[in-house]
This record gives structure tokens, C-alpha cells and sequence, in this order.
């Protein structure tokens, strides 16, 4: 049995997902947990050994932008050869729904370690 249009774009949206989830797990779980305290006259630096936190962390995001791209264009993506009409997509309502919870949430967001960096500093006081 092959897939079709559809079950390729969702067999790459979940695939790149769940990479994505992986990796951050996985970036979570390597990071160290403490560094070397280097006091200068007027600052205090930390020196952390190398790991591949970063890597990780840059991947999975990079994972995780495509699945969006693809999880979006796929609801634009003319299957056989027959697009769906946009005022289709509108009259959708778990589609609106989904859509206007989404676009009013992104603002709220915040980047993952600013809360993580806000205690490390606080903590080395």
C-alpha cells in the first residue's frame, strides 16, 4: 500500500516533530550543571565546559520551524491536483478556532532560557 500526498506531508510533519522533541529533550538533558567561576577585578565570569547543548538546541529548533512550514503549507498544498478553497479553510471552526487561539498566544511566548539565565545569575551572587 503507498502513501498518498497527504500521507507524506504528514509522515514529514511528524517525523520532524518528533526529531525536534527529541533533540530538545535530549539538549535538556546535557547541559551542565555548573561551570568554573572566574573572578576578575570588577566581574565574575563562568566557564563552562564544552558540550553539545547548543548543537542540539539549534537543531531541534531548526526541526521544529520546518514541521511548522510544512504542517502550514500543507493546508495550502492542492491534493490531486485540487486546491482547497480559502473560504472553505474560513468556515472551517475548529480551523478559525485553532487559528485565532494560536495567533493570540505567539505574542506571549518567551524564549526558552530566559528564566534559566535569570536564576543562574541570581544564584551566583
Amino acid at each position: 500500500m503507498a502513501l498518498s500526498d497527504a500521507g507524506y506531508v504528514r509522515l514529514l510533519v511528524t517525523s520532524l516533530g518528533a526529531l525536534s522533541f527529541v533533540l530538545g529533550v535530549i539538549a535538556e538533558n546535557k547541559k551542565p550543571s555548573a561551570g568554573t567561576i572566574i573572578q576578575f577585578k570588577d566581574t565574575v565570569h563562568c566557564k563552562y565546559p564544552h558540550d553539545p547543548t547548543i548543537a542540539l538546541g539549534s537543531f531541534s529548533i531548526v526541526f521544529l520551524l520546518l514541521s511548522s512550514i510544512f504542517g502550514v503549507v500543507s493546508i495550502f498544498y492542492p491534493y490531486k491536483g485540487k486546491a482547497v478553497p480559502v473560504y472553505a479553510l474560513q468556515r472551517s471552526p475548529a480551523l478559525v478556532v485553532f487559528s485565532v487561539i494560536a495567533g493570540s498566544l505567539f505574542p506571549c511566548r518567551r524564549p526558552p532560557d530566559v528564566g534559566y539565565n535569570h536564576r543562574r545569575s541570581a544564584s551566583n551572587l
